[in-house]
């Protein structure tokens, strides 16, 4: 029996919860498709061990954890690990820790600021943290996750690609922008392979990001010791991208 199995899904909502306004069908859904992403990129990264213990993970870091729409799954699926959950949405991280026992850290804006402990972790997941960063944001953070990996550790993080390309083109889902922010992202996306729109009345860096995939993997080669390992089309619910990397140094 697998381990995900063996081991009940805590299924408690944080009162502050946002992400489930599809319903929680849909919630629950999404949670488990980041494991499936995770398993998968696991796989691929070569981490796979014996079938009683399928992956060799005792350290995870989930950045942004939210209010624990994946954390859930992943301390279903590694019941035995240590994981850290990190986010700027303090009640979140604390909601986090009490109900999923996990590691509280506060985030931070800039990357390279956010408390969290160098060469210790086996796996960093990064669900929908890229999809709303500016390009120049790309490489603070991904160097940062880059040296919270143990060597040999997996990064797993998701974007906007070809798939929400399509979504942005035909109005088919609008992001949280009017038409004419989704019409200059996909302008973008055609014309550079990334775009970027803040959020009206935003004042930070955050905002919707779209990113082809030769985009990506440059981003990624400019990281000294990062390797891409695979990328998956809308892998993650049949939406998002997922790109796996691996720690060499």
């Amino acid at each position: 029996m697998s381990l995900v199995a063996e081991n009940k899904l805590i299924e408690t909502l944080s009162p502050h919860e946002r992400m489930d306004f599809a319903g929680l069908q849909h919630y629950f859904r999404v949670g488990q498709s980041a494991l499936d992403c995770v398993h998968e990129g696991l796989r691929a990264a070569g981490k796979t061990t014996i079938a009683a213990a399928p992956f060799d993970v005792k350290t995870i870091l989930d950045l942004p954890c939210g209010q624990g729409r994946v954390i859930r799954y992943l301390r279903q699926g590694f019941p035995d690990a240590e994981i850290t959950a990190c986010d700027t949405s303090r009640e979140g991280v604390d909601f986090c820790a009490e109900t999923f026992d996990a590691v509280p850290v506060y985030s931070r804006d800039e990357p390279e600021e956010i408390p969290v402990r160098r060469d210790y972790y086996d796996l960093v997941w990064v669900g929908s943290l890229f999809t709303h960063l500016d390009a120049d944001m790309w490489n603070r953070f991904l160097t940062a996750f880059r040296s919270a990996l143990k060597p040999g550790g997996v990064l797993i993080f998701t974007t906007h690609g070809r798939l929400a390309y399509e979504y942005m083109s035909t109005k088919a889902f609008h992001y949280g922008h009017d038409e004419r922010g989704l019409e200059e992202l996909a302008r973008l996306y055609e014309q550079a392979g990334f775009g970027h729109v803040h959020y009206t009345g935003h004042n930070s860096y955050y905002g919707t990001s779209i990113s082809r995939a030769d985009w990506v993997v440059d981003r990624i080669r400019a990281v000294d010791g990062l390797r891409l390992v695979q990328h998956a089309e809308h892998a993650w619910d049949n939406h998002q991208d997922a790109f796996t990397c691996q720690r060499d140094h």
